[in-house]
């Protein structure tokens, strides 16, 4: 740590020096710009290329010839959350076709990453996004809409015997991870540069929140999907009345929490977000009393209709978490 002590010059001004190697290293030079970002704990940073300047990383991975490429998807999707814009594949000898299969999934499966240069021994991809112009709440939004749609969806597929539209609601959930992923992103690029932060309209607090929120919103997308993998092992007999209706109502419910818990996030709205956290010892009790209720039936519909109940309870819990994430948010320092 270098110390620099403060001068005043005139009657109210405070200077400081700069060192003379960042002046060098930054190209700066007499007449020029910076910008001050203070942020919420009163640090100040300098940022030598104002409005310009976007922070970039680059990665080597080497592939050997026993990669999987399951573990290699896995490993290509933390480093673009870890932040990395270059990610470079190189082989000693040909990286294997499915390795490069997986490469081009992975670029259809993230936003912003794109192939620019491929060889025999090579593959270079390059993230051409700007992910500091995408607002945070704006992806929220997208990823509760998409959630909500997807259990509405799976529970009609369910109650309809619907397989058609059971896989679609499937297909749906591989888009909100893009979401979900794109989010991680964010949050790294916040945590390695303030300036991003502000360009972002973001306090770190605030970004890390939101993260934990479109976590929940991408695990409340799978629970919907699993409803429709469950509708699709449904047996074609008809389902007792009362249970439907039983299922019906509690999707209704569930889905109220989640639209009541994203306004929370969204509009600051500590009291609507308390609701959502105090109703979900009901959502948990509802949930095992329909539980007991199909397990007091017998055939082959109980074990699936059990398993739809499970997910819809673990996203009306899931709901309250993102309650609970809106009133700790509202606590949070403010820019």
């Amino acid at each position: 740590m270098e110390m620099r002590k403060l001068q005043k010059t005139g009657g109210s001004t405070y200077i400081v020096s700069l060192p003379k190697h960042w002046i060098l290293s930054s190209k700066l030079k007499q007449g020029d710009s910076v910008s001050m970002i203070i942020d919420e704990n009163g640090l100040l940073t300098l940022d030598p290329a104002p409005g310009s300047r976007r922070l970039s990383s680059r990665v080597e991975v080497y592939v050997e010839d026993d990669d999987e490429s399951q573990h290699m998807l896995r490993r290509l999707i933390g480093l673009y959350i870890s932040g990395h814009d270059e990610i470079v594949l190189r082989s000693r000898t040909r990286i294997p076709a499915e390795i490069r299969k997986v490469v081009r999934d992975f670029t259809r499966k993230v936003i912003g990453p794109e192939i620019v240069e491929e060889s025999s021994n090579v593959i270079s991809i390059q993230d051409v996004a700007d992910h500091s112009h995408l607002d945070m709440k704006k992806i929220l939004r997208r990823m509760h809409l998409m959630s909500r749609s997807m259990h509405i969806d799976a529970m009609d597929s369910m109650l309809s015997g619907n397989t058609e539209l059971a896989g679609d609601v499937v297909s749906r959930d591989d888009e909100v991870d893009r979401l979900y992923w794109f989010v991680s992103k964010q949050q790294s690029m916040v945590l390695r540069d303030l300036a991003t932060a502000r360009k972002m309209g973001l306090t770190v607090a605030e970004a890390s929140f939101y993260l934990s929120a479109s976590k929940a919103l991408e695990r409340i997308a799978d629970h919907a999907a699993r409803i429709a993998h469950s509708a699709a092992s449904l047996p074609a007999e008809k389902l007792p009345d009362k249970l439907v209706k039983g299922l019906q109502s509690y999707s209704t419910a569930v889905i109220a929490a989640l639209d009541q818990s994203v306004e929370a996030l969204m509009k600051g709205d500590m009291d609507g977000a308390n609701v959502v956290a105090d109703e979900s010892e009901r959502i948990r009790e509802s949930g095992e009393a329909l539980i007991q209720q199909i397990m007091d039936h017998r055939g082959k519909f109980v074990v699936p209709l059990a398993r739809v109940v499970e997910s819809l309870e673990r996203s009306g819990l899931y709901s309250a978490d993102i309650a609970e994430i809106a009133i700790n948010l509202g606590g949070a320092p403010k820019k």
